[in-house]
């Protein structure tokens, strides 16, 4: 059977479970195209670095699901939920948590920059100092002794893990019931074959 008879095989057969996904894509893709670039905030400047990745994750998910590409789909998947918590952790605090979300590309900037001594120009060194110097009291906490820290993500002190923040925002069933047994198919691990 050929990809294009095989596709229209498996979308007759699930045709109840695609067309819920293709309205929905319909309706992300007027959004995007309709988008005229302002942001009046950091939440909304997130939103426009989220939204299109959720889209183009959505529309690969389907794809794969169309020619029976499951397990690929799943690792997808596991990112729109990722983004889908993301995207309601920060929207429980949108102006502090926006602008950590935002900001932190300083601070993954400056540690790449810290890490890739002599590749990065020096040109580029400045500006990444300055900017990281300018964002970098916005990650600093004081741990237990009193001494300053800066968080491994963007997210800590608040949340320290992924489930912190399905937690927080009240998906901690989503979390147990689909982003960890999605998080064994892309980790490989003997349990996602199962899943």
């Amino acid at each position: 059977m050929e990809e294009i008879e095989f596709k229209k095989h498996i979308y007759k057969k699930y045709s109840s479970h695609f067309d819920p996904f293709l309205r929905l894509h319909q309706l992300a893709e007027s959004s995007l195209s309709n988008y005229n670039g302002f942001t009046k905030n950091h939440y909304d400047a997130a939103l426009v670095l989220i939204f299109p990745r959720a889209y183009k994750s959505f529309d690969a998910i389907r794809r794969l699901c169309e020619v029976a590409l499951c397990e690929d789909a799943a690792v997808i998947l596991r990112c729109l939920l990722n983004l889908l918590v993301v995207t309601r952790w920060i929207a429980l605090r949108p102006d502090a948590r926006a602008e950590k979300y935002i900001r932190w590309y300083w601070v993954a900037m400056y540690r790449e920059a810290e890490e890739s001594k002599g590749i990065v120009p020096a040109a580029h060194l400045a500006e990444i100092q300055t900017n990281y110097n300018a964002v970098k009291s916005l990650f600093e906490y004081p741990d237990t002794k009193g001494d300053i820290r800066m968080p491994k993500f963007w997210y800590a002190p608040e949340a320290n893990t992924i489930f912190d923040m399905f937690k927080e925002v009240g998906l901690e069933k989503q979390y147990n019931e689909g982003y960890r047994p999605l998080s064994g198919v892309e980790h490989s691990d003997a349990m996602a074959f199962y899943v």
